[in-house]
């Protein structure tokens, strides 16, 4: 397998070689240059959640199978469930403009490729 292979598989960018080489500086330059794009203030809870989450991604997520929004979803409610779990990450990050939840916000204001995953579509309406 080349390297281009291994970086791209189905037109997908694995979120590992996304965040791999990732310094904490080069994150929070982009998480603020996005930021201010978005109208949205960001704090230092912002940056240690975002840290974290990508933390977890360099440590956990270095194989494809690591893209179902729901496992990283638990990984950070149990990380800042002392404040409050997902109570509190809604409370910061639902409020980011044109965004919803928790993981869609870090990921657009962290320049991160979405998860494939992101979303559940088994829901829907019964008649």
């Amino acid at each position: 397998m080349n390297n281009a292979e291994s970086i791209i598989h189905d037109g997908e960018i694995p979120i590992y070689d996304a965040v791999q080489y990732l310094t904490k500086g080069e994150v929070e330059e982009t998480v603020r240059r996005n930021a201010e794009a978005m109208n949205f203030e960001v704090n230092e809870e912002h940056m240690n959640v975002i840290h974290s989450l990508i933390e977890h991604y360099k440590q956990d997520c270095k194989t494809r199978d690591c893209l179902a929004a729901h496992e990283h979803m638990r990984f950070l409610e149990e990380a800042y469930e002392y404040k409050g779990g997902s109570k509190y990450l809604y409370m910061l990050f639902d409020a980011v403009p044109d965004t919803r939840g928790v993981l869609v916000p870090i990921h657009e204001l962290a320049g991160l490729p979405s998860l494939l995953l992101d979303t559940d579509k088994g829901f829907g309406t019964s008649f």
